[in-house]
């Protein structure tokens, strides 16, 4: 590998990883935090959701419904995505931190 890619691997599964997610946590820190309280459920739905939607292969298309079923199915896709997305998150937040650990070398 050389010096380029190193640091473009560097910058796009660290930096812009952590800076995504510390942007996602200060946008919805008012909707899932209640009385001084954090609804960790919110965060991992908000903070998850830009992650996860792209990815979800499980979306329901709602034809011939109603209004309110719609909605409702809509609802119910935007939550599976951001629940697949926490997980994502998570693991790029992992790979982050892995990334960041100083590695001894070995002599040969």
């Amino acid at each position: 590998m050389t010096r380029g890619e190193i640091w473009k691997d560097f910058l796009k599964h660290t930096v812009l990883t952590l800076v995504i997610a510390l942007f996602l946590f200060l946008i919805f820190k008012a909707v899932f935090t209640k009385n001084g309280e954090t609804e960790y459920f919110y965060v991992w739905l908000c903070c998850g959701g830009p992650f996860g939607i792209r990815r979800m292969f499980f979306w329901l298309v709602p034809q011939g419904y109603d209004l309110g079923s719609t909605v409702g199915i809509i609802a119910v896709n935007f939550i599976v995505g951001g629940l697949i997305g926490g997980v994502i998150l998570t693991w790029r937040l992992v790979v982050a931190v892995w990334y960041m650990l100083p590695r001894s070398k070995k002599p040969m």
